[in-house]
C-alpha cells in the first residue's frame, strides 16, 4: 500500500526522480527541503556520477563532452511506408563548443553474475525536440567511435533517450542496449515493472 501511495501521490514531483528530465544530463535539478524549515532549495544533481554509482561502474575512461551542429536533408526511400516517403540524412556535421547535440562517452566495467567482468559503454547525450534528428546524430556519432570492431567489445551499452543503436549491431557482435532512464529508476527505487 505504501508503494502504491508513493508512486501515485508523488508522480511528476520535482522532489523525486523525473526521468522525463533526462533530456539534458548536465542540467538536472531537484527541489530539496532545507532541514528544520518548510523552505525548499533547488540543487543540481550529477546524473552521470549518480548512474555510475548505481550500476557499480568501475570507470576506466571518461571522454570530454563533444557538441555538434548539423545540416540535414531528406532522401526518397521506396522501402518506407506510403505515409513516409523520405528518410532523413545528414549533409554535414561540425563539432562546435555550443552545438545542440552533445555527447559524453564513459567506459568501464561492472562485476558480472558469473564472476566475469562485464564491459560497459555509457553514452549520455542532450536531446532536442526532434527525435528523428537526435537518433540520426547518435547513429552517426556512434559509427565514429567504433572505427575498429576488434576494439569495440562491450557487453552492454547504456544510452539515455529512445534510440536505434541495436540496428547498428554488426555480425558477430553480442552487445545489448539498455535505457539509462529505465535502469536508473529500477536501481534507485528497486522497481520491478518500470
Amino acid at each position: 500500500m505504501l508503494h502504491y501511495m508513493l508512486e501515485t501521490e508523488t508522480r511528476g514531483s520535482q522532489s523525486l526522480l523525473n526521468i522525463d528530465s533526462f533530456v539534458d544530463p548536465t542540467a538536472y535539478q531537484l527541489k530539496v527541503k532545507k532541514p528544520g524549515t518548510d523552505e525548499y532549495e533547488v540543487r543540481n544533481v550529477d546524473l552521470i556520477e549518480t548512474f555510475n554509482y548505481l550500476i557499480g561502474l568501475r570507470v576506466q575512461h571518461m571522454d570530454a563532452p563533444q557538441s555538434f551542429t548539423a545540416e540535414f536533408y531528406r532522401e526518397p526511400d521506396p522501402e518506407l511506408p506510403d505515409d513516409k516517403h523520405t528518410r532523413l540524412k545528414m549533409a554535414s556535421r561540425k563539432q562546435t563548443p555550443d552545438g545542440p547535440w552533445w555527447f559524453r562517452k564513459i567506459e568501464g566495467w561492472v562485476p558480472g553474475d558469473n564472476g566475469k567482468n562485464e564491459k560497459i559503454l555509457i553514452v549520455w547525450r542532450k536531446l532536442t525536440d526532434d527525435q528523428e534528428k537526435d537518433n540520426l546524430m547518435l547513429d552517426e556519432w556512434f559509427k565514429t567511435i567504433r572505427v575498429n570492431p576488434r576494439d569495440f567489445e562491450y557487453d552492454t551499452i547504456y544510452v539515455n533517450g529512445s534510440n536505434n543503436l541495436p540496428n547498428l549491431r554488426q555480425e558477430g557482435e553480442n552487445w545489448k542496449v539498455r535505457l539509462i532512464e529505465k535502469d536508473f529508476m529500477k536501481r534507485m527505487w528497486d522497481v520491478e515493472d518500470v
